[in-house]
This record gives structure tokens, sequence and C-alpha cells, in this order.
């Protein structure tokens, strides 16, 4: 951040600002405050009660303009619909409530401030307090939240698993298969990793793949993703990498591990992780 006034000069600014009661100027000059006394930006914004992209505006206007940039201006132009205090209140419930829809956004103006934005308009303000409009990553409700943990104990235990110098065969091994709803929604977010419930629907015939990082890779289409029908794939894989160690990154679907599954993939010499 630009150091425009020295800590002194800036406890002057302040304490002029109370005096003429002006109350917006005063939390404002307040965070850049704690930013002088080396919070982070979160933690400074955190502390006089905004979001963390509010205070992105606000180091903004300071960088820019000292004290001057902070000063709200109300002159010029129509009224705004919204004040400045409902605009901090509205990116804040945005915030929280990440991702919404157009529509969800345009029902929360009018419910909550009887307010209507032309829909480019809105997307003009909603970019310049720093959200994206993009497809949000849908993720299946059912999967484990240790399942990134778990994934990364049974890899370290295949990759350090006595290999006798044997060449390793390295992949993706899943099941996949047409979808009929498309991911073409799009949300608006701060966030570029924001996620969605989305459950998986089942549709006759599978593909079962193995995506190959080292070796050759292997496709098989089957009715169903059987215990019978994942050990087949186990077999096309050996079959197209017949000399070395198999190494499977597979998810936690429950025929990847079952008993069948994991005998057949030791005789192949196939480990699934």
């Amino acid at each position: 951040m630009t150091r425009h006034l020295s800590e002194e000069q800036l406890n002057e600014v302040i304490n002029d600002a109370q005096k003429a009661d002006e109350t917006r100027l005063v939390r404002r000059l307040c965070f850049v405050k704690n930013l002088y006394l080396d919070d982070s930006t979160s933690m400074a914004a955190r502390r006089v009660g905004v979001s963390r992209h509010t205070g992105d505006r606000w180091l903004a206007r300071w960088n820019a303009e000292s004290v001057d940039g902070l000063r709200p201006s109300f002159a010029g132009g129509p009224p705004a619909k919204l004040s400045p205090d409902q605009f901090e209140e509205f990116f804040s419930l945005l915030e929280d409530g990440q991702p919404w829809t157009p529509q969800e956004i345009d029902a929360l103006l009018w419910d909550r401030y009887g307010v209507t934005y032309d829909r480019a308009h809105l997307a003009r303000i909603l970019r310049a307090d720093g959200m994206q409009y993009a497809k949000p990553r849908p993720m299946d409700p059912r999967q484990s939240p240790d399942a990134e943990a778990d994934f990364r104990e049974r890899l370290g235990e295949a990759l350090t698993k006595e290999t006798d110098e044997e060449p390793l065969v390295l992949g993706f091994f899943d099941a996949s298969w047409p979808q009929p709803f498309e991911n073409s929604q799009r949300m608006w977010s701060y966030d570029r990793t924001v996620e969605i419930d989305k459950p998986l629907v089942t549709v006759p015939w599978k593909t079962l793949g193995f995506y190959a990082l080292l070796g050759k890779s292997t496709l098989i289409v089957r009715e169903r993703t059987t215990k019978e029908s994942i050990c087949a794939a186990l077999e096309a894989i050996r079959e197209q990498n017949p000399v070395g160690r198999i190494l499977l990154i597979a998810d936690n679907d429950g025929g990847h591990h079952a008993h069948l599954t994991q005998q057949r993939a030791d005789e192949l010499g196939e480990w699934l992780a």
C-alpha cells in the first residue's frame, strides 16, 4: 500500500473526520490505519466490519487518491438506487451465499431492497466488486469429505511399494457415461473454484477407461459397471501393458475396491490407489 501520510498525520485526519461527524470516512480511515499496523487486507477489513472485497476497493481508492479517494461522493447524476451502506451489505450477502444465478441476484435485490437493475449494468457492478460469471464445478454430494486424504494415503503406499526395478505403468482408471443434463448454467461468484452439488445420473452403456500417463491407454464398453466388468477392464489394461507393475489411480467407487476387484488386480500385478 502507499503511505501517503505518516501515522501521526493519519491520526489527525481521523480525529478531524470524527469531529466533523463523517462516520463513513472514519470507518475507512480506520481500515487504512489497520493496514499501517501490518494487518492483512482481509484482517483490516474484518476489524471494521466489511468484506475483504470491500477492503480491496478502499485500498485501491486510497492508493490512487489518498484521503480524498475514501471520502464518499454523492454529487452529480441521478440518485443511486442503493446507498453505500446497502451496497456493502449487498456485496457481503453475495459473498456469503455464492454462487448465484442472475435470477437469484435479481430476486435478492427486489426482496431486500425493492429495486431492479438492468442485467448489463448489474454485471458491471458485480465485476467491479471482483465477482466472476462462470460455470461452477459440479461435485457429487455422495463423495466422502475425506476422499482427498484417503487418495494421498493410498497413492503414497503404492509408490513406495517394492518394485524389483520393474517398469511402472501409471494412469487414471474410471467409468464414464453420457450425461442427460449439460453443465451450461453460469453463476456469479467471487471464487473461481466454487462448487455445486450435482448428483450423477446413470444411463445404459458405460465406458471403463484407463488414461495412461506411463504406458498404453485402454477402453472397454459395458452395459453396467459391476465388479465383473471392472475385472474385465483390468484384464484389458494388462493385455495392453504386459510388462511392469501397473498403478491405477481410481476414485472411491465401491466396485473399484471390492474384494473380487482387489483379488483380480493382485493376480494381474495391478494396484488400485
